[in-house]
């Protein structure tokens, strides 16, 4: 078991007030693990996680702003 990466991605308005955001986790070898297994492996390990986590954060977060987006326009045009 490794520790925690946290990448955490937010979209704020003028005043600083959250809009959307996201956060992913996943897990990283422990520094103990990069020795035992060797640098390559590990740092392989590692760059994997922090891809695979910024692109779920990324994806999400761009949906689910575009959605607020759309929703904006879809109730201005109500009017």
């Amino acid at each position: 078991m490794g520790k925690k990466l946290k990448i955490t991605i937010l979209i704020e308005d003028e005043n600083g007030e959250a809009l959307v955001s996201r956060e992913s986790e996943r897990e990283v070898p422990y520094i103990e693990e990069i020795e035992r297994e060797g640098f390559r492996s590990a740092f392989h390990e590692l760059e994997t996680a922090i891809l695979e986590s910024r692109k779920e954060a990324s994806d999400e977060i761009v949906s689910k702003y575009l959605e607020m987006a759309s929703e904006k326009k879809l109730n201005r045009s109500r009017r």
